[in-house]
């Protein structure tokens, strides 16, 4: 095995990546590649918020003083984190005039927050900082994890360039911010890796965690209900012994009751059994809908027009994750399914819809397959422009008032 392993990347190796850098770095273990990906851009996104700095004037978080890096990076809705970590959630929701929910804590999952707030405990360091410490350090070792991911289907070097463009993916600046997409990241490949592996004992803590980082639980379990279902149908092709019967049914009934702990948490402490979901709520129209908010704010933007751009929209997914989705392997092509669902379903359009696309990460390999090194540096590049624009426009704030998180 590890003599085809070899005979397969050196294939790689002269068909994809001919730059010598390139194939000194594939040579190198895995985790020493995805650290050095990570730090060169990270090093670039960290220029891209430095510039954006300079653009920073008078805001809510710092009255009329220009922020310093740190309390830059700790805009929004990292306020939010470290309220919970300080003053934990409310026990009763507060309401406006009109008796609808107002914008709480409940909205955000309790592990970064407390992550954060333990590391500031335990070093000193404000929260802010410690925020900072814990989203670099998750999203380090989720690059590992996703090119371990993107090597199972996707050339050692295009799997480079896959997690490169990952990491540069607009919205992923927020990997490097107080926000809690670095350890939902985390949380969530290795979950799928284990899945693939048909770890599912292993999977089972570690969704646990991502359920509590991040509202992806709902999603997870639509993705484990599919990979079930995609075994029992395929048993007598791919062997599905009793073990992993009752072990991967295990992780799927889980996987569903980790999905509503924060939910279910929510109804306690405050005796409302629509705690949580009137609270996501209060971010938009301030009613929990189906679907149709999508059409709705379709036709918001475009009128009439939006229904077909819309549909368009959703017809050329579909067919992403049906046709190219594929290369994939079933497994992350069925996540991406799942949660391009749950999206669907649940949530509603805002200026946050960039960002809550980064669990569709797998997607992004599918730019990465083999071709040439100029055609990988465009993309790439291409990719570092647009999260520039990303960081002007959602994360800089010149006036003084917040109408919700971006």
């Amino acid at each position: 095995m590890t003599g085809a392993a070899d005979r397969g990347q050196g294939r790689s190796l002269t068909a994809a990546a001919p730059l010598r850098p390139v194939e000194t770095l594939l040579r190198r273990p895995v985790w020493q590649q995805a650290l050095l990906v990570y730090a060169l851009t990270g090093l670039v996104t960290l220029g891209f918020f430095s510039v954006a700095l300079r653009t920073q004037g008078r805001n809510p978080w710092t009255g009329d003083e220009r922020p310093t890096l740190i309390e830059f990076l700790n805009f929004w809705d990292a306020g939010w984190y470290e309220r919970i970590a300080t003053d934990g959630y409310p026990a009763v929701l507060p309401t406006g005039a009109d008796g609808q929910v107002l914008q709480n804590a409940w909205a955000f999952y309790p592990l970064y927050p407390l992550a954060a707030g333990d590391l500031s405990a335990l070093t000193g360091m404000g929260f802010g900082a410690a925020a900072i410490v814990v989203s670099v350090l998750a999203a380090a070792a989720a690059s590992i994890v996703v090119l371990v991911l993107f090597r199972g289907f996707l050339p050692p070097a295009s799997a480079l360039t896959g997690l490169a463009l990952v990491l540069l993916y607009p919205a992923s600046a927020v990997l490097m911010t107080g926000y809690a997409e670095s350890l939902g990241l985390l949380c969530l490949a290795f979950a799928l890796y284990l899945v693939r592996e048909r770890l599912y004992m292993w999977a089972i803590p570690v969704v646990g965690l991502m359920c509590l980082s991040r509202p992806i639980g709902v999603a997870f379990s639509f993705f484990m209900l599919a990979h079930l279902i995609r075994r029992f149908r395929l048993r007598d092709e791919e062997p599905y012994p009793a073990r992993e019967v009752v072990s991967s049914w295990a992780l799927g009934v889980l996987s569903c009751a980790f999905a509503l702990l924060h939910p279910f948490l929510a109804y306690v402490e405050t005796g409302s059994p629509t705690a949580y979901t009137d609270t996501e709520a209060a971010w938009h129209s301030g009613q929990t809908l189906i679907v149709t908010q999508w059409f709705a704010q379709a036709e918001n933007l475009m009128g009439p027009a939006g229904w077909v751009v819309l549909v368009a929209l959703l017809a050329g997914l579909g067919w992403v994750l049906a046709v190219p989705g594929r290369r994939l392997g079933a497994d992350l092509q069925y996540w991406c399914g799942a949660y391009a669902l749950y999206l669907l379903l649940f949530f509603t359009p805002q200026t946050s819809t960039f960002r809550l696309l980064i669990p569709l990460f797998p997607l992004l390999a599918l730019l990465a397959l083999p071709r040439g090194a100029l055609a990988r540096a465009g993309l790439l590049t291409g990719f570092a422009a647009l999260q520039l624009l990303w960081i002007l426009a959602y994360w800089v704030l010149g006036g003084v008032s917040v109408a919700g998180p971006p």
